[in-house]
């Protein structure tokens, strides 16, 4: 990273010639970048506590890498740091009076060992370590610790007793992870799979929702910067300047609220730091695509006031060709995005974070592909009139139906005319031009202060979204049957909460963290069924008010031993106003109508967990947790009949074990997971079909069983090379679940939950061409899983995905070049597979794609 010390950034506020010339001064001084690393101003914000989380928190802040045996640390205790100073003032205070010492091996990393002096504050000229260095570089940790705010306090991920999961900023730049969907696959036990940008099934360990009603909720929640994202249509969200991702897999009601029955996923934004710096990246690569990224950072208004900005924008062309709307270019990607934050500290006991994000997605068709038939359909003849169906002497064929006789007509399953039109996963036959055009925005506030021997923390959020999309869902053309049905949503949401949030300070036994949380959300959700000659129409409003009040407590039984308390309490309160026009519509919507709902439901999740801590490297935890999922009313309701039903909550218990373990010297870290979940009213949509169409029908599943277990791993068996993984298995089915037509379904497997699930990734990194080269390779599989409570049908097949990427960072420079791919084998397989009149029908996954990008580190 390029680093330009104080004059030159007192010459870069002048005019831009100069600003020139201090960016080829840096540039020719680069080399010499590690001279200043210790030099470099930063905000610290580092609690009280055990001196090797302080150390972690301190790596954090100041982005970089410590290499500290664990036995130096062990039992230490570090008072709190605050303040703005440089990295080497920082070290000097926390090891102060603890014998140990530290120094700077590169710019971006710094040893810490008792044989170190505590006057070896700057890394040698040549930036290289003496032998010494070198030996314990191989003997000390070479997994970095990782901090979490899973249990709303920070703490040492190898410490918490929760499945959690984390993504770094590393690994998301790295793995160029944008959106949630591309999340799924790398996370134990997650899948994410989407109808649409703005309707994606997330399931976590098999608890997931289909129903994108205006009043129902999803099964897995999403937070941003601790603010709660509501909104199917918002969720999925654009991965832009995130410090990281935390999956958090089981019931999380008691800390996270309602919703969470089947976890939740954190995204933490980076704050701003108070060394300038900005950063630009340019890629480019096939199917034109083009992208560009930057971030700026730096003080607003002396130390006091800090601020940070990042955008994103890419594009590329469809894979996709469309062989009846004149070979346009279908599953297009245009997108941007851009994220500010401001800090404001006034003094050290107050600091007040403004957070800004907002994005825009505007894509063409997704064109849909008929893969499994079962339910022919009506052909039309070049006049788009029906074909008769003869007898051996041409005489038209009659059904005798309880309305008299009905005539036969020529049929044929969806997926046989698909290919007999020349169509291909890669060569679509819709004829309606279809679209998504989505905004996203959202405003937050977090004032943290010191009150009560205790952190208060008040979180103000709001956040709005309009999504508007449109597709043909049979995936074929009007000419060719009268049974071809389209979708369309127009749909608007805002949200605002607010969460009071209180934690006491750290002490050797026990912490404790209490708050209060409101939501109010509004949405309108306007829904087109387009046949061929009539339209449906449903349309939705609802309004949600949500109270709840929360605890937990941690305490220290003994110093071995340690006991999580927790429980919430929570209100909701829903009114829908909804109507329906049927407009001739032979399914979907079967009646006018108008109706008022309302519905009312409270709650209290109870958590507590036991964990062991066997070792100061080995803990070993079992977990009793309750989580909730609001009640509501059915989407697109075919009959008022069904609109007048109520969903019920769903709720789980969640009974865990796992083990938190790291071996070899901390090269090897090991964390398991083994869970049983009691899964009760499962809230299930399901498109009862009826003359080749349907009705939509929600309704709740008596009970089910969740039978897994999750492994996750991180092995360093030298330094330079990095293997992690995962591996998760799941049996996820129904104990009691007969639908609203009779049908049998006990013992079947939960949609989209597939048995196995694994990933494993390879970094490796080795000095070369007078700099470093870096290799990454990411593997990730899943088994076949099913899309229907009927798991005779709607199979989605098991997939193997390989990305990689080779980048080469010249020393002492400020920019690296990347060559990346994704599915790099080209494999052809279904994103997202659902049923519609009988038949399956898939969205498929994007086919490979590669490109170079080029990355420059300036200030």
């Amino acid at each position: 990273m390029l680093r330009c010390p104080p004059l030159f950034r007192f010459a870069w506020q002048r005019s831009l010639a100069r600003r020139l010339a201090v960016l080829a001064v840096c540039v020719l001084t680069a080399t010499a970048g590690s001279a200043f690393a210790a030099r470099l101003l930063v905000q610290f914000d580092v609690p009280a506590g055990p001196l090797s989380d302080s150390l972690i928190q301190l790596a954090r802040q100041a982005q970089l890498s410590l290499l500290v045996p664990k036995s130096a640390v062990a039992g230490l205790r570090a008072a709190p740091l605050s303040g703005v100073m440089t990295p080497a003032q920082a070290l000097q205070r926390l090891l102060a009076g603890t014998g140990l010492g530290y120094r700077f091996i590169d710019a971006e990393t710094v040893s810490i060992s008792a044989q170190l002096a505590p006057s070896a504050a700057l890394p040698d000229s040549g930036g290289k370590a003496a032998a010494g260095d070198r030996q314990e570089r191989y003997r000390i940790a070479a997994i970095e610790e990782v901090i979490v705010t899973a249990q709303r306090t920070s703490q040492n991920l190898q410490r918490v007793p929760v499945a959690v999961s984390v993504i770094s900023q590393p690994e998301l730049q790295r793995s160029d992870i944008q959106d949630l969907s591309e999340l799924g696959s790398r996370i134990p036990g997650l899948t994410v799979s989407s109808y649409s940008l703005g309707q994606p099934t997330i399931h976590m360990r098999g608890i997931g929702s289909n129903d994108d009603g205006a009043a129902m909720d999803n099964s897995v929640v999403v937070f941003v910067d601790d603010v709660y994202v509501g909104r199917i249509t918002h969720i999925d969200l654009n991965m832009l300047d995130l410090e990281q991702v935390e999956v958090l897999r089981g019931p999380q009601g008691t800390l996270y609220g309602k919703n969470a029955i089947g976890g939740a996923i954190k995204l933490v934004s980076k704050a701003p730091q108070a060394e300038p710096y900005g950063k630009l990246k340019l890629s480019s690569g096939n199917l034109q695509h083009r992208g560009i990224s930057a971030t700026l950072n730096g003080p607003l208004a002396g130390d006091g006031l800090l601020g940070r900005l990042a955008l994103d924008a890419r594009s590329r062309d469809g894979w996709q060709e469309n062989l009846t709307v004149g070979g346009e270019r279908q599953h297009d990607n245009k997108r941007w995005a851009l994220r500010g934050k401001v800090l404001y500290r006034p003094n050290r006991n107050l600091q007040l974070h403004w957070s800004a994000d907002g994005s825009r997605e505007n894509l063409n068709a997704s064109g849909r592909i008929p893969v499994g038939g079962r339910v022919p359909l009506r052909l039309l003849d070049a006049d788009g009139r029906r074909i008769p169906l003869r007898d051996a002497a041409g005489e038209p064929l009659f059904e005798q139906t309880p309305q008299g006789p009905q005539p036969l007509y020529q049929t044929q399953l969806p997926s046989e005319i698909f290919r007999a039109l020349g169509g291909s996963p890669r060569r679509a036959t819709n004829d309606g031009e279809g679209f998504t055009d989505r905004y996203l925005w959202g405003l937050s506030q977090q004032l943290t202060t010191n009150l009560g021997g205790g952190t208060f923390t008040a979180i103000s959020g709001y956040r709005a979204s309009r999504f508007h999309w449109a597709e043909e869902s049979t995936g074929l053309p009007a000419f060719v049957s009268d049974q071809i049905l389209g979708n369309a949503v127009l749909e608007t949401h805002r949200q605002f909460s607010q969460e009071l949030r209180w934690a006491s300070t750290a002490q050797v036994r026990r912490s404790l963290v209490l708050g209060a949380y409101y939501l109010n959300e509004y949405t309108h959700r306007n829904e087109i069924f387009p046949f061929q000659h009539a339209t449906a129409r449903s349309d939705q409003r609802n309004s949600t008010h949500s109270y709840a009040l929360f605890g937990e407590l941690h305490y220290a039984l003994t110093p071995a031993l340690e006991l999580n308390l927790g429980g919430r309490y929570t209100y909701d309160r829903k009114s829908l106003r909804q109507s329906a026009s049927n407009g001739g519509a032979p399914a979907v919507i079967l009646e006018d109508f108008q109706l008022k709902s309302r519905g009312d439901w409270d709650d209290f999740s109870p958590r507590l967990a036991l964990s062991y801590h066997a070792a100061d490297d080995l803990m070993f935890y079992g977990s009793l947790a309750f989580g909730m999922k609001s009640g509501g009313f059915q989407g697109a309701p075919g009959t008022l009949e069904i609109a007048r039903r109520t969903i019920e909550p769903e709720s789980a218990w969640d009974y865990e074990l796992g083990m938190k373990s790291q071996w070899l010297r901390d090269r090897l870290r090991l964390n398991i997971a083994a869970f049983y979940t009691d899964y009760r009213d499962l809230q299930v949509v399901q498109f009862r079909t009826t003359d080749n169409f349907g009705v939509f029908e929600t309704d709740n599943a008596a009970s089910a069983t969740l039978r897994g277990i999750e492994s996750e791993f991180i092995l360093s068996p030298f330094e330079g090379l990095t293997l992690s993984g995962s591996y998760a298995f799941l049996r996820a089915t129904y104990d009691n679940y007969n639908d609203p037509e009779g049908r049998e379904f006990t013992g079947n497997h939960l949609r989209q939950a597939p048995k196995h699930s694994a990933g494993l990734a390879l970094r490796y990194r080795l000095p070369g061409f007078d700099g470093s080269l870096q290799l990454n390779l990411d593997y990730r599989f899943q088994s076949q899983g099913f899309r229907e409570p009927d798991n005779s049908a709607t199979v989605q097949p098991a997939f193997r995905l390989v990305d990689g990427s080779l980048s080469y960072a010249p020393r002492g420079r400020p920019w690296k070049l990347s060559l990346w791919g994704k599915n790099i084998f080209d494999e052809q397989y279904i994103s997202h597979l659902f049923v519609l009149g009988g038949n399956d029908y898939a969205l498929y996954g994007t086919p490979r794609t590669y490109g170079l990008s080029f990355a420059w580190h300036f200030f």
